[in-house]
């Protein structure tokens, strides 16, 4: 896995422009936000499904990337003060406290727009390959997926929610990059549809749990915005307890899903375990 953080992250910084044109600053803005210390989970999703079918990782690594800088994006535009309004990420401070505020919009939308370039620029990939990434993205990343989940979670910032809602915030604004993820690879991989479904299914199972477990450490952090602000999560609606319970299911669901499928998962699987 640290291997292939290390090559995720030395991808990253060869994509970023380093000139010295009129908009430099918009690139230093974009380097600030992506090069600080994430988890790297979406691209590492990526190459960890190519490898369960034995592909080469290198066809997938600037698709990988693509997803990184779409996850970058949402989050500076999230903490714009219009949004969740936070001075803090990653350990320092937000894009919009960093540099001024028109320019952290306008890098997220650089970073948005830059994503889809770089796919279609992406070596000895097939264009009709690239044609159902580019859809794949746009369907998991817009209205109908992550853009989804970040407007039911500020319609609901301070306001009582009811799981099945909670559900839906959590499956759009979190699971929808791992989906997307995950069948990025199958992409790639030149998946069945029966087995990119069974796949999907498991990245959707993997990111639920994902974000309940994100939940249940922000109660466990009682400064986390999220607890501050009184923003919808699963212990607030759950319990602590059940929120735990709910978690720890939908990750053996998706381990168990991984186990059923005949391709090599250990990463998938290594990830998955990872995440409590």
């Amino acid at each position: 896995m640290k291997e292939k953080i290390v090559l995720i992250e030395n991808r990253l910084k060869e994509l970023i422009p380093k000139n010295s044109s009129y908009q430099k600053v918009l690139f230093e803005a974009a380097s600030y936000s992506l090069l600080s210390s994430g988890k790297r989970l979406r691209p590492l999703l990526v190459l960890a499904t190519v490898e369960a079918f034995n592909k080469n990782i290198d066809l997938a690594l600037d698709p990988a990337i693509s997803l990184e800088l779409i996850h970058t994006y949402s989050l500076i535009h999230d903490d714009l003060p219009c949004m969740d309004d936070d001075d803090f990420r990653r350990g320092k401070p937000s894009l919009h406290k960093a540099y001024p505020e028109w320019l952290a919009v306008l890098t997220g939308d650089y970073l948005l727009t830059y994503a889809f370039e770089i796919i279609t620029n992406a070596k000895n990939l097939a264009d009709t390959k690239k044609v159902k990434l580019i859809r794949a993205l746009t369907k998991y990343s817009g209205g109908d997926g992550l853009i989804a989940g970040q407007v039911i979670d500020l319609s609901y910032e301070g306001k009582e929610i009811d799981f099945e809602k909670l559900k839906f915030m959590h499956l759009n604004k979190t699971a929808k990059l791992f989906l997307a993820a995950i069948e990025f690879g199958c992409i790639i991989s030149d998946a069945t549809n029966d087995t990119t479904n069974k796949f999907v299914e498991f990245a959707k199972n993997m990111g639920l749990a994902f974000q309940f477990f994100d939940d249940i450490s922000d109660y466990d952090d009682k400064k986390s915005s999220d607890i501050t602000k009184n923003k919808a999560t699963a212990p607030a609606i759950l319990g602590i307890e059940k929120a735990k319970a709910f978690a720890l299911d939908l990750q053996k669901r998706a381990l168990d899903i991984l186990k059923s499928l005949s391709y090599n998962t250990s990463f998938l699987e290594e990830i998955t375990s990872k995440m409590t």
